[in-house]
């Protein structure tokens, strides 16, 4: 616990707040491409199906990528490698606004996907590096919440940005804002008090290489996470990357107001989704549930409400199929937490690289997804098989998560006593 006390609450609590601000950035970028996609793909001339193979080249290089930066981040300096990491994300963003044809986007799509592969597996290592036990939950969902701050602020930034400039330029004023991060980042991780967060003992006894991986593998809660990763990671990037190419193919509702209060409310109900998950668990824990069984209510209700985009297809209404995916946005952002917590858990020491595994199996889930949706409405002109898909995914993703909450979380003293041996 030594390495946590000598760092006052104000510093631990900025750290969370700048990759909170990061992670808003990236999900700014991710959420660029889907609602400037109608503009893309009238100067590029890129129908349903190369757009759906832009979205899954992003998650294909990103899954690869986080595979193979997770032991990285185990061992060396987290303050360059996660910050520079952003910086390679601003410059690689930028790039997007130069791509003069579909072939050129694909291959910066590709490259950003490598370079935004350190976010996540580098967050949750800070946050178990920085910050006591009691307080990593606090600390993991203030930075997760970058995911819904950037959906919900999007569409009204990357829309009336592009309507000012040009769909472009709003790429280029992601890449500004990602320096100004890095300049900050710097700045506000220089502290003496820090190098424990930042720099690993190269004696240590935690493994290395393949023997981490290795460690990480064998663990059987590993496997039943992964269930859940690639059954609810790719529902979430569904919605981030297809709903605005969704409403506007099936409802004729072209980038305006009527779009972006849509997409607005819809991520806010994400945004509630993830800030809800944890406090109904804690709430039903304090009626008396046992932490399984409240853990289960939650996303056994989630999976409910994200059943319910099997109805869309039949559905002719559009403020009742609004309301439908406002629910099941609501209910995949109580996923995505739940999924979180339970990646936590998996491994004591090897954050990063159990984050990675499973992260990197998220986005290549996801990846399939993007490219059977772009071939499935190509082929058919409607949304109704990728909305069968989420309503299937949702019930695979309870099954897993019955099976992967059997285990009694480890506590948070046993995990401290297991690092602080190893480090």
């Amino acid at each position: 616990m030594d390495q946590q006390t000598s760092i006052t609450p104000a510093r631990r609590w900025t750290l969370c707040v700048l990759m909170l601000a990061a992670t808003t950035l990236i999900y700014l970028d991710r959420q660029a491409v889907g609602l400037l996609a109608p503009f893309i793909q009238s100067e590029l001339h890129i129908d349903n199906a190369g757009l759906g193979l832009i979205f899954s080249a992003f998650y294909y290089a990103y899954t690869l990528a986080q595979f193979a930066v997770g032991p990285l981040l185990d061992r060396y300096s987290l303050r360059w490698l996660y910050g520079c990491s952003i910086l390679a994300w601003a410059a690689t963003s930028t790039l997007t606004g130069f791509a003069p044809g579909f072939a050129a986007l694909l291959a910066v799509r590709v490259l950003l996907g490598i370079m935004e592969s350190g976010n996540w597996p580098g967050a949750m290592r800070i946050v178990s590096r920085a910050l006591p036990p009691e307080q990593r939950a606090l600390g993991n969902g203030i930075f997760t919440s970058g995911t819904s701050v950037g959906a919900l602020i999007a569409p009204a930034l990357i829309l009336g940005v592009a309507a000012t400039t040009g769909w472009r330029l709003s790429f280029a004023v992601l890449g500004v804002l990602g320096v100004i991060w890095f300049a900050v980042w710097l700045a506000a991780t220089s502290h003496p008090s820090l190098r424990s967060v930042w720099k690993s003992d190269t004696s240590s006894r935690v493994p290395t290489g393949l023997a981490m991986y290795s460690s990480v593998l064998r663990n059987s809660q590993f496997w039943r996470v992964f269930c859940v990763t690639i059954s609810v990671n790719p529902v979430l990037y569904f919605f981030l990357n297809w709903l605005p190419t969704y409403y506007r193919q099936q409802h004729g509702i072209t980038a305006g107001s009527q779009l972006t209060g849509i997409l607005t409310a819809t991520f806010l109900a994400l945004d509630l989704g993830y800030l809800s998950c944890g406090a109904a668990v804690l709430l039903l824990t304090r009626m008396g549930l046992t932490l399984t069984s409240a853990r289960r209510s939650v996303f056994v209700l989630a999976s409910i409400l994200l059943s319910g985009c099997a109805l869309i297809p039949y559905t002719k209404d559009l403020y009742n199929i609004v309301a439908i995916l406002i629910a099941a946005d609501f209910a995949i952002g109580i996923w995505i937490a739940m999924y979180l917590t339970l990646a936590q858990e998996v491994h004591p020491t090897a954050v990063s690289t159990a984050a990675g595994l499973l992260g990197g199996s998220g986005s290549f889930a996801g990846a399939i997804l993007m490219w059977l949706v772009g071939k499935a409405t190509q082929l058919s002109g409607s949304f109704a098989i990728p909305f069968f898909i989420v309503a299937g995914l949702a019930c695979v993703a309870a099954a897993a998560g019955w099976t992967a909450s059997r285990r009694t979380p480890t506590s948070a003293s046993a995990v401290s006593t297991l690092e602080e041996r190893q480090h």
